[in-house]
């Protein structure tokens, strides 16, 4: 048997910001695109750096309100405006998992909401024993 636990979004009531689902086998996670820029949007620039850095905080946090954190990511999707900045990305990602990295895939995209510049899902496992 299963539980979902939805962990609504502070921003629309109409999508979840996580939704957690347990079964006998262990916890799966699954975290909506986080971006990271202001929320709402304000005019400050921000480095791409700490636009990464502060998704995958936002990540971080999601995670936390479900009793997990980063080392229990099996999966992320990357979307990127542009692929010229890849590598900064690429850095960041390195700090963040520098053991037994996730799988992931990246594109690039038209646009993102808020005008972000990367917006990141990921999906996490809590397994049982």
């Amino acid at each position: 048997m299963s539980t979902m636990r939805h962990l609504a979004s502070p921003i629309a009531k109409s999508f979840s910001e996580a939704l957690r689902i347990d079964t006998e086998a262990g916890s799966w996670i699954f975290i909506s695109g986080q971006v990271g820029v202001a929320i709402p949007p304000d005019k400050k620039p921000i480095s791409f750096e700490q636009e990464v850095r502060v998704t995958f905080e936002r990540i971080r946090a999601s995670l936390r309100k479900l009793d997990a954190d980063m080392d229990k990511i099996v999966s992320i999707k990357v979307y990127l405006t542009d692929l010229a900045p890849y590598a900064e990305f690429s850095k960041v990602r390195g700090e963040v998992f520098p053991h037994n990295p996730p799988t992931s895939s990246a594109v690039q995209v038209a646009g993102l909401l808020l005008g972000a510049r990367i917006e990141i899902d990921a999906i996490a496992l809590i397994a049982k024993g």
